[in-house]
């Protein structure tokens, strides 16, 4: 219930807000797919989430979840905590299982936002999670929502990038940045 009513009023701000484009909804697999998006906004996981065909659900840093009011929210919207401090086992293997139930998993690749909208060297936790459940990775590139109000903002779904077995993590999740970077390049063209 309280996704329903955060979701329909999220969405409708949003496109108060902002003039919304969003491309390629249409890579986005039935089954569990992992989002792999850029970060640049406090708006990029609503943007994303509020364009999904599906419940998103996302990894957030631990902080977000110290107030119990917020823990709640947080929670009932799809996201849950993890420690950034080192490899969070237990958040790792929570992802795997949403993947595993066809879920919509998101990550932000650089583990942070960027100050400058520049993608940063990914973290390869992505890469990780991306070999371990052989889910499709579908690169997500978001943008705009830095901007004022009515300006052009949006997502965009890249096609969804295959993970080798024999592929390192750190190689996988270089593999999803330089897919995302195409995105950005595309989106710069139009």
């Amino acid at each position: 219930m309280l996704y329903r009513i955060a979701y329909i009023v999220l969405y409708t701000w949003l496109h108060i807000r902002f003039r919304i484009q969003i491309k390629g909804v249409e890579h986005i697999p039935d089954g569990g797919c992992i989002l792999a998006m850029n970060h640049t906004s406090n708006y990029d996981p609503i943007i994303v989430g509020a364009h999904t065909p599906r419940k998103m659900y996302i990894m957030a840093k631990k902080e977000l979840f110290s107030n119990r009011v917020f823990d709640y929210v947080l929670r009932r919207l799809g996201g849950f905590p993890v420690n950034r401090e080192g490899a969070d086992i237990r958040s790792l293997r929570h992802a795997l299982k949403l993947l595993e139930e066809g879920k919509i998993f998101a990550i932000f690749i650089e583990g942070t936002r960027s100050k400058t909208g520049q993608l940063q060297v990914p973290k390869k936790g992505v890469g990780f999670i991306a070999r371990k459940s052989q889910a499709p990775v579908i690169p997500t590139y978001i943008y705009g929502v830095k901007r004022g109000w009515f300006a052009k903002a949006g997502v965009t779904f890249g096609p969804p990038v295959r993970v080798e077995d024999e592929e390192d993590y750190e190689a996988i999740a270089n593999k999803i940045a330089d897919a995302i970077q195409e995105l950005v390049e595309a989106e710069k063209a139009d």
